[in-house]
């Protein structure tokens, strides 16, 4: 139970809902503050747009995510219900925003860095996690459970080191903003730290919600993680991808996404299996999303890669594919399909 469940006891779902839903906006709002913020303490020190857009507002914009994990590790003791909502997000953020960006402002000109860099990073962090993953059958007695241990979640996070120098190390010297003198830094990070406790009352609202809505359908919590939390957790998100797109700047919309989602799998997602000590994961509940989120991937680097550019018609496309991703999560979750089967839904455990 969370921590405002505890506080306000047992309640209905016409009571959850509508505290979840003030949770959502708190979230949002918080979210906007740290992005906000963030941008403006990095524009103060003159840090580049494209380490702002792939790096510093990347994970700014996924503190919620790293609340979610951080929440239900250390006050659920359930891992499952933070992993679900990583894994909804970076469904939701590879195909939903450049969609959104592309929809709302047109054709979205990508570059040879964003392809060949950070989608590409990002493709070759989808595959450790589930490298990972698979890794963690050999410590367990069959193939349904995974043990990811703490060294392992370590691993992870040395890989986003990685990025974070390579990113950094593509950018030094060639800083595009000038260091802007105005900026009061001290009101900024005490703006910067009330976003954060904003944000973390928002996502134990929007958390207590979904497990009060996950006991009224019966359904399994990873399940309305990766639907209901993640689409929640995932608007500031999207929003920020808007504006940029709309302010004309497509290029650090795109790089954002797939900053966030690096940021997501080998950062916070890792940091929750340290924190909690290790964690054992359905094998055959995680295959088939790892799955759809690889190939998924794939069919938006492509489209991004082929004339440097997602088109209209590709939003489209990718808004289709989510849907369709929508559609079997809940088939899943009333039991029409089985590919996440009942049984190794409920083996995610901390």
């Amino acid at each position: 139970m969370t921590l405002l469940g505890e506080l306000i006891g047992d309640q209905s779902l016409f009571v959850w809902v509508p505290i979840g839903l003030v949770g959502f906006l708190l979230t949002w709002k918080g979210a906007n503050v740290v992005e906000s913020t963030t941008s403006k303490i990095s524009d103060h020190y003159g840090v580049s747009q494209a380490i702002q857009g792939g790096l510093i507002v990347a994970a700014a914009t996924s503190f919620p995510e790293l609340a979610i994990i951080v929440i239900s590790v250390l006050v659920l003791g359930e891992f499952g219900v933070g992993a679900g909502a990583l894994i909804g997000t970076a469904v939701f953020n590879i195909l939903v925003i450049p969609a959104a960006v592309a929809v709302t402002s047109g054709d979205t000109t990508t570059t040879q860095g964003i392809v060949y860099r950070d989608a590409i990073f990002y493709m070759v962090a989808v595959l450790a996690l589930f490298g990972v993953i698979a890794l963690g059958v050999l410590g367990t007695d069959g193939r349904e459970l995974a043990r990811i241990t703490p060294q392992m979640g370590v691993g992870l996070l040395v890989l986003y080191g990685v990025y974070v120098i390579l990113l950094v190390g593509g950018k030094s010297g060639a800083s595009d903003m000038e260091r802007t003198e105005s900026t009061n830094v001290p009101k900024q990070l005490g703006l910067f730290a009330a976003g954060l406790a904003v944000v973390l009352v928002g996502v134990e609202s929007m958390i207590g919600m979904t497990l009060e809505v996950s006991d009224a359908l019966d359904a399994p919590p990873f399940l309305m993680s990766v639907t209901v939390l993640s689409v929640m957790s995932s608007f500031p998100d999207l929003l920020v991808g808007v504006k940029m797109g709309q302010a004309g700047d497509k290029r650090a919309a795109v790089a954002n996404v797939f900053g966030t989602n690096t940021f997501n799998l080998v950062a916070a997602l890792p940091i929750g299996v340290v924190l909690a000590g290790g964690v054992s994961i359905g094998f055959l509940t995680s295959v088939p999303l790892m799955l759809f989120l690889f190939y998924t991937t794939l069919v938006v680097v492509v489209m991004a890669a082929t004339d440097f550019e997602i088109t209209t018609e590709e939003g489209y496309v990718f808004l289709a594919m989510y849907l369709i991703f929508l559609a079997w999560m809940t088939t899943e979750a009333v039991g029409v399909t089985t590919l996440l089967t009942e049984s190794t839904l409920r083996t995610i455990v901390g």
